[in-house]
């Protein structure tokens, strides 16, 4: 074939895609280690809990719950569960009433929470007849009566009916808040406040706050931190969901995603809005393409990120979300984040309202009652002597009834953009390296895998997949143990625990710092996980040291004949102190390319050790995206 002479100038995406795809596979790579769990007969193990306070992960699988020691989730010795299955009697009924007797006519765990440090609180579906109970900690079973009878609590308005339902529920200082269905039919979507003996709240279905919300999650963010601010604002839990966008004038309807919010102190009011949410306001989130505004309308998952309760401004939801409609020949999946300012700013701005009689939707440009509607009370409500909700003006009540609806929209580009993909879940670890902090993802797929990828100046870098559930099931959940640096997914029929990290992967000090992994670094000999390795052992900053010396030189093939990649040392004193924000090729590579017999030699940089290597590779080869692969 003819040869020809092309220049390169290879980034650092350009680069691990060309050298993953001549190298292949790292030889000798220890694979990342998996523990395993599932048991006989048992599926749909949807709903987990971690608790790092007895060293628990509890699971919710279909009328059976377990509490898996943390030492060991494949260990079965160490495990306790027990069963909470539907009578006959409730089959039966479930069954008379049109359902299928041997899909939805069983318990399926929903909902899996610590309510204190001596109980968790668990609702199943229960054939269609959604119950809550207790369970006690120390010994892993349903409290039960004197009688020896198990205590139950109706689960309507906290548990769905339907298995198949998208529903959230959190417990924030006692209190359940939850985002469901409250009837058999599943066409009265709530949001409701209850569990203790304070007043139950929800939204009012007359008013239309919601439109067939689909659920997937929520969170508790300690607004009123630091105690003793001037704001003296309430903490608050926010949901996140997409639902049918009535303010689009479309012919079919549009689905739009959803962030909605209310006050852990609302009461309700005194006349106006009785038991219903005093603070209830939503606004539209908008993951979209920057060129063209195709969008990802679709959320499919949350993952709330808070540096710590007290500095909650700084939060960053990171979701997770698909599209109505294709692009091309098949679909993609993306994966947005939106700060705290800019949810803020759009709970803050104009309301939108709509006009009874055409049904359309404006923006609300006249001035609005005082207090703010849809705030919480703050020390500017209490110098008004409005210490609660119940003290609101029905004025700003019967407001906020017809302006739940924020005109602004809190929009983002894609970080991380996937085609051919279905991403169903994710999980949002904060790492600090030295002085540099960097937000590690981990999103799982419809077919059994999980993308780990990096967020680097604002540019995401998949760095490694792993294929998790060889039979292609889907990601159903995932817990992520920062502690121990584990993550824990499940799936229909299998829970998988793999480490964040697989430093030992990385053969090499080049291999290492290019993976752009922040919880490795070159400690000299080998490539370390720095959250196991002293400080003093690899540079700081999440940076590695490396000399000509420590390079791994070695075969490629390109085609019959091997090929000896030849290495050509800057200074063969030279020493490279390379930060994974600093891996760029381009600067430092020597961009020269050369024909010699017959095949065209290609510089591939080692940004560790500062040198660029030759190799021969045929002129029309084509780089093809490449990252590290693991099957567990």
């Amino acid at each position: 074939a003819e040869m020809t002479a092309i220049k390169l100038d290879l980034n650092f995406s350009a680069f691990l895609a060309f050298y993953g795809s001549l190298v292949g596979p790292i030889p000798h790579a220890k694979e990342r280690t998996a523990k395993r769990f599932s048991a006989s007969g048992v599926v749909n193990f949807t709903t987990l809990h971690l608790s790092n306070e007895d060293k628990t992960l509890y699971v919710g699988a279909r009328e059976i719950l377990f509490a898996l020691n943390l030492t060991d989730i494949s260990e079965v010795t160490l495990h306790r569960n027990f069963t909470w299955e539907t009578p006959d009697r409730k089959r039966e009924e479930c069954s008379f009433k049109g359902k299928d007797l041997q899909k939805d006519c069983f318990n399926y765990i929903k909902i899996f929470l610590r309510v204190n440090s001596t109980h968790l609180y668990v609702c199943g579906t229960y054939a269609f007849s959604p119950t809550c109970a207790y369970i006690k900690t120390d010994n892993f079973s349903l409290v039960k009566s004197d009688s020896g009878e198990v205590v139950t609590e109706d689960g309507r308005s906290r548990c769905p009916f339907n298995p198949e339902y998208k529903s959230t529920a959190i417990i924030a200082d006692g209190e359940l808040y939850a985002g469901t269905v409250s009837n058999f039919q599943g066409n009265e979507p709530i949001i409701y406040k209850s569990l203790s003996q304070g007043t139950s709240l929800k939204t009012e279905n007359s008013l239309n706050w919601l439109q067939d919300p689909a659920f997937v999650g929520s969170a508790y963010i300690q607004e009123s931190l630091p105690k003793g601010n001037e704001v003296g604002d309430d903490d608050k839990i926010y949901f996140f969901f997409s639902e049918v966008g009535k303010e689009f004038d479309f012919f079919d309807n549009t689905l739009v995603s959803r962030i909605a919010r209310v006050c852990k102190g609302d009461l309700g009011g005194e006349r106006v809005l009785q038991k219903k949410w005093t603070t209830f306001l939503k606004a539209q989130l908008l993951c979209s393409l920057p060129d063209d505004g195709f969008p990802f309308n679709i959320i499919q998952d949350m993952f709330v990120l808070t540096p710590s309760p007290e500095d909650w401004k700084n939060t960053v939801f990171y979701g997770v979300f698909t599209s109505q409609w294709y692009k091309g020949a098949s679909g993609s999946s993306a994966v947005c984040s939106f700060t705290m300012d800019q949810v803020a700013k759009a709970f803050n701005g104009r309301y939108r309202e709509v006009n009874r009689e055409t049904q359309q939707w404006y923006t609300y440009n006249h001035p609005v009652p005082e207090p703010r509607p849809g705030m919480c009370i703050t020390n500017d409500a209490r110098k008004q002597d409005i210490p609660s909700s119940l003290r609101m003006p029905d004025k700003v009540l019967n407001f906020v009834k017809d302006h739940f609806l924020m005109d602004s929209v809190i929009r983002s580009s894609p970080l991380l953009l996937k085609r051919n993909a279905h991403y169903t879940q994710i999980a949002v670890h904060r790492v600090q390296t030295g002085s540099k902090v960097y937000h590690v993802l981990f999103v799982g797929t419809d077919d059994g895998r999980l993308h780990k990828a990096i967020n680097i100046n604002g540019k995401m870098h998949i760095i490694e997949e792993m294929v998790v559930f060889r039979n292609s099931q889907p990601v159903l959940n995932i817990e992520l143990d920062t502690e121990k640096g584990r993550l824990y997914i499940s799936s229909f029929s299998e829970l998988v625990e793999v480490p964040i990290a697989n430093c030992t992967n990385y053969q090499s000090c080049g291999e290492c710092v290019l993976s752009r992994d922040p919880y490795c670094a070159w400690d000299g000999s080998q490539c370390v996980d720095i959250r196991q390795t002293p400080p003093n052992k690899y540079a700081s900053g999440q940076q590695s040291t490396c000399s000509v010396n420590e390079c791994i030189i070695s075969n490629i093939n390109t085609g019959n004949s091997p090929i000896t990649m030849k290495s050509t040392p800057f200074s063969t004193a030279l020493h490279s102190t390379q930060s994974i924000v600093e891996a760029d090729t381009a600067t430092i590579c020597n961009k020269v390319s050369f024909i010699h017999k017959r095949r065209l030699f290609r510089p591939i940089c080692d940004l560790s050790c500062l040198f660029c290597r030759d190799v021969s590779v045929p002129a029309n080869h084509h780089p093809s995206q490449h990252i590290q692969s693991t099957a567990l």
